[in-house]
């Protein structure tokens, strides 16, 4: 038995949805007849951003359908959990049929994430420039950066302050520590952000709070937010993150993960590895106001930018 997870989420729920015995059939043939199709978990997510990132596929229970029978039998074999959609097949897709699946068993994919999905999975490029806080930095090429402009924030957003005159926040750049194979695919980018390795792989901001996000817009998602505990200003020891919205559909944070003079932001895109850089590959950090932060970078359809947000501690419980 087969279950297909869509991954295209950071923050909600991917869809999900089980094959029939014919269908199951069906995808056991595409991939004996090019099984190049088919990469790893570990190895293929290095390079995945925000957005669709293919499908992954889990044996989750053992019967007499196609999978297992061709086992017994001494023929192809292929892993118990796998990716599609990240290797480009020669002839017929796997990837873009099996997504043809998912309304025909009940999976609930709206038009909007099939337009995402037909773009095909759009790889994070070569990193332009340092790869994390600890690298060294060319001082003189983020001197001649270009000067950073915010954004114009959605109407009724406030920022009661701005995140570099925090003078109390609390930093820590450990990727390493959700990145690790026993917690990597368990915490989503709330996790992240939190600074909790909830090992929740779909934390919803206002459920550990008792008011769960009422809709996926910065006004319901930030409802879910004040239930946990964040506020609009600056907090002793404070964690400071960012969130951004693909409007009504879902949610992304950031994390500010050291101080100045270089103020570096990670972020963990659902079940993939926590980084440093954008979607373009811009390491994400400002130096003297220059740079790249949250508010402009590569992100994605997560068009809307929800303000920034402070918690009086270092670590902010979530579930």
């Amino acid at each position: 038995m087969l279950e297909v997870e869509l991954d295209i989420f950071s923050g909600m729920p991917n869809p999900t949805w089980v094959l029939s015995r014919s269908q199951e059939k069906t995808l056991y043939e595409m991939l004996r007849a090019e099984p190049s199709q088919i990469s790893g978990l570990s190895a293929s997510e290095k390079r995945l951003g925000l957005g669709y990132r293919g499908l992954i596929v889990r044996r989750i229970k053992t019967d007499d359908g196609v999978w297992d029978k061709a086992a017994f039998a001494g023929r192809v074999r292929f892993p118990n959990v796998f990716r599609l959609g990240r290797q480009k097949a020669k002839k017929d897709s796997a990837a873009d049929w099996l997504v043809k699946t998912a309304n025909r068993q009940g999976a609930r994919v709206d038009d909007e994430v099939q337009e995402v999905v037909a773009r095909g999975v759009a790889l994070v490029p070569a990193l332009r420039g340092p790869r994390d806080p600890s690298a060294a930095i060319d001082r003189k090429r983020v001197e001649e950066a270009k000067i950073v402009v915010d954004v114009p924030l959605r109407p009724g957003t406030k920022i009661h302050e701005t995140w570099w005159a925090c003078g109390s926040n609390y930093f820590s750049g450990n990727a390493n520590f959700f990145n690790d194979p026993a917690h990597v695919t368990r915490n989503n980018c709330y996790c992240f952000a939190s600074n909790h390795l909830a090992d929740v792989r779909y934390a919803l901001p206002g459920r550990r709070g008792g008011h769960p996000a009422t809709s996926i817009t910065c006004g319901g998602v930030i409802s879910g937010l004040r239930a946990d505990g964040w506020n609009d200003g600056c907090q002793p020891n404070g964690l400071t993150i960012v969130m951004v919205v693909w409007p009504n559909v879902d949610y992304h944070f950031y994390r500010l993960i050291t101080g100045g003079p270089y103020w570096w932001w990670g972020h963990k895109p659902g079940g993939t590895p926590a980084r440093y850089n954008d979607d373009c590959g811009h390491p994400i950090y400002q130096y003297q106001g220059k740079g790249y932060a949250p508010n402009n970078i590569c992100r994605g359809n997560y068009t809307d930018f929800c303000g920034y947000f402070y918690q009086d501690n270092w670590t902010a419980f979530v579930a």
